[in-house]
Formats: C-alpha cells, sequence, structure tokens
C-alpha cells in the first residue's frame, strides 16, 4: 500500500512539474506584457514598395472585401501592388476579381496548401517591392496600416508580426477565440518582445523584407502550420521577429464547434510534429550558439493549449481535495489560479462585459473538443490539409 502511495505522489509531482510550469510560464510572460519593451524610435523617412500577398482557397464569397480593404490604404497607391493567388475558386469570381486593379494569380494544385500559394507568389513579385505583406482571405487592414508599417521598417527590422484582433464577436465560440487571439498576443507576442526575445508567428499580418521572404519562402515544405515551420528556420538562423501591436488587421474569429475543432486539430497537430523534430536541435543550439530564441520557440511547442491547461488544473485541483494530502491540494490550486491569473490580466478591458460571462459557459464544451483531439491526431491526419471556412465579409 505504501509503494502505491509513493508512486501516486510521483505521478503528482511530475504533473505540478509539466502543468504548473506551464502555468508559470505564462504568467511570467503575461505580467512582461505590461513592460514597456525597448524598441527602435522610428520616424518616417520614405514610402516603401509593398506588395500585399492575399493568399485565399476557395473563398469566392469573402473575398471581395479584403481586396476593397487593401485598396482603401492611406498609402500612396504607386507604391503598393496587391497580388492575390486565387486557387479553386470558380470562374465567375475570377472574371469579377479582374475588374479590380489587382493581379489576379490563378492557381489550382494537386495538393491546396497554402505554402504553395506562397511559393507562387514569388514568381509574381515586382522587381521593386521591398516589403511584403501577408493577408489570409479574411483579414481587413485599418486605414493607416501601410503607413504604421512603412515607418516600423525602419526601425531595422527583417520580419514584423502585426497586431491580429478579432473583426467579429458575435457567437460564444467567437468571443472565445477573441479572447484566446488577445492572450496571445500579450503572452507570446509583447510580453517577449518586452524582455528582448522573438515575438511569435501567427499565420498573416506578416511584413517581410523581401530578400527574407525570397529565401525562406521556398524552403517550406508544411501542409499545415506553416508559420511554425517559418518561425523555426528564422529562429534557427538567429532572425529576430518584431511585433507591432498598434498595427492592427481584423481577423474571423471561429463561430461553431465544427469550426473550432477542425482549427485547433490543424494547430495541435503542426504543434506536435515541430516539437518533436526540433526540440533537441534547439537544445543543441542553445548550449552551443546561445540561441535562446530557438530553444524557446520549442519550449512553446511544449505548452499544452490553455483551454486544456486550465481545465487540467481545474479538475485535478478540484479531484485531490477527496484524495491527497493538504501540500498537494495547495499546490494544484495554486498552479489553476497561477493559470486563471494569466488569462485575465492579458484579457482587454472590452471583453469584461456580460456576453464574455454567457461565452465562458461554453469552456467546458472547449475543454473536451480540446481533449478530445488529443487521442485524434495520428500520423496519417497530419499529412492532411484542413481548411477552415470562412463567412464574414464586412467587420
Amino acid at each position: 500500500m505504501q509503494s502505491i502511495h509513493q508512486i501516486f505522489s510521483v505521478v503528482q509531482i511530475a504533473g505540478l512539474v509539466y502543468l504548473g510550469g506551464n502555468a508559470l510560464y505564462l504568467l511570467f510572460f503575461a505580467v512582461c506584457g505590461f513592460l514597456k519593451p525597448d524598441v527602435k524610435q522610428s520616424s518616417f523617412s520614405r514610402f516603401r514598395f509593398i506588395t500585399i500577398i492575399i493568399t485565399a482557397f476557395k473563398e469566392d464569397r469573402i473575398i471581395d472585401a479584403v481586396i476593397k480593404s487593401a485598396l482603401q490604404q492611406d498609402y500612396p497607391e504607386e507604391n503598393v501592388e496587391i497580388i492575390l493567388i486565387a486557387d479553386a475558386f470558380k470562374a465567375e469570381t475570377l472574371s469579377r476579381l479582374r475588374n479590380f486593379p489587382v493581379k489576379v494569380v490563378e492557381a489550382r494544385f494537386r495538393e491546396s496548401t497554402k505554402v504553395q500559394s506562397l511559393k507562387l507568389s514569388i514568381e509574381h513579385l515586382n522587381d521593386k517591392t521591398e516589403v511584403v505583406v501577408l493577408l489570409d482571405a479574411d483579414n481587413l487592414m485599418e486605414m493607416s496600416f501601410l503607413r504604421k508599417l512603412n515607418i516600423s521598417m525602419d526601425s531595422g527590422s527583417c520580419i514584423i508580426q502585426c497586431h491580429r484582433s478579432a473583426k467579429n464577436t458575435n457567437t460564444s465560440f467567437a468571443i472565445l477565440d477573441a479572447i484566446s487571439e488577445e492572450v496571445n498576443n500579450n503572452i507570446f507576442r509583447r510580453g517577449h518582445v518586452a524582455v528582448g526575445l522573438s515575438s511569435a508567428l501567427i499565420g498573416s499580418a506578416i511584413a517581410f523584407d523581401t530578400a527574407v521572404y525570397r529565401k525562406y519562402i521556398p524552403m517550406l515544405t508544411a501542409i499545415g502550420g506553416f508559420d511554425k515551420e517559418l518561425e523555426l528556420k528564422l529562429l534557427k538562423d538567429k532572425i529576430f521577429i518584431s511585433y507591432l501591436p498598434d498595427a492592427y488587421v481584423m481577423d474571423e474569429k471561429v463561430q461553431s464547434t465544427n469550426v473550432f475543432y477542425k482549427q485547433r486539430k490543424r494547430w495541435m497537430s503542426s504543434q506536435f510534429i515541430y516539437f518533436g523534430r526540433d526540440f533537441l536541435p534547439s537544445i543543441l543550439s542553445l548550449f552551443r550558439e546561445g540561441n535562446i530564441n530557438y530553444f524557446n520557440k520549442t519550449l512553446q511547442f511544449s505548452l499544452l493549449p490553455r483551454v486544456l491547461l486550465l481545465g487540467l488544473l481545474g479538475v485535478i485541483s478540484l479531484v485531490n481535495i477527496f484524495i491527497s494530502n493538504p501540500v498537494f491540494n495547495w499546490l494544484w490550486l495554486s498552479a489553476f489560479i497561477i493559470c486563471m491569473l494569466s488569462i485575465l490580466i492579458s484579457t482587454p478591458n472590452q471583453y469584461y462585459r456580460k456576453e464574455t460571462l454567457r461565452a465562458m459557459l461554453y469552456l467546458p464544451m472547449a475543454f473536451f473538443l480540446m481533449f478530445s483531439l488529443l487521442f485524434s491526431i495520428n500520423k496519417s491526419k497530419r499529412r492532411q490539409f484542413i481548411h477552415t471556412e470562412h463567412d464574414i465579409q464586412t467587420p
């Protein structure tokens, strides 16, 4: 009986180290998100030639909105080019889109992936292009986006993640997804940059120096999670990723359990793959070259999704009241509180409203969906491209 008790205690300690470590990591960078990052102050020097690349797969219904947003930018028209990589679009949609002052590139890949579209875009870049901006078909830029980005490029940054924010909060899941996006922005972008670490990439609203874009995009092979593969390659080569919090791009948030499940499945799948592939190399790089950004990125891939982490800590804390000693009770409860606190302080003030309270009723469902994903990710599934459908055309 004593040996069983000892084994149980060892399991508890191991769980606390991992799950509690997750919570402490989140809290540390959540607090750092309130520090003022030591960034170079930039002032306007000139208007760079910016190419906006929009990748879209079967987005016939919503594509007009992102193009109109790009055409309405407060930026000299002669210094902007828009390239649409239209994958598997209908003929009538392509005909309509060619009425816009946009370079429409029709694509029909045998196996459609975002990486395929990005590689194709390189063939159509203007020789004058100095900055490349990546957008998804559901993204809408604020009117002054390009001006802010142009000034930021004077700081010497060669790749910048801009502030992606929600353009819709029309369902409970959309509210939860919007909050999750902003929590990520505070912890993995603002918080990291504040202490001198690289910002995390999201997948769109990214600006590249053209030379960097031309060099690294052809290296990508990802079927899903191209941003994770790209980020690892950049950090491995010690290329710093900046964050521009005041340049906003509105992004559609998931509105249903079905879309939430498919999107998170793609994210968790790619996270699992790249952790296994890069964790040991990142440790070697840390000790040989002092490459903390590369190691920190793979460490992030070992973290559980926050909904899953919060749910597990809550369940374990509750169960421990009845089956464990007071020391473990307090430790698990502390880990739960730390995790909750990191989320609360990272949530913007505008989400503290009654609609958010109603949305929180869906957290148990989100937890069980995420938990079920742990058992549904297998090798064959990870080799499939999973497309996220979009519906919202305007904010």
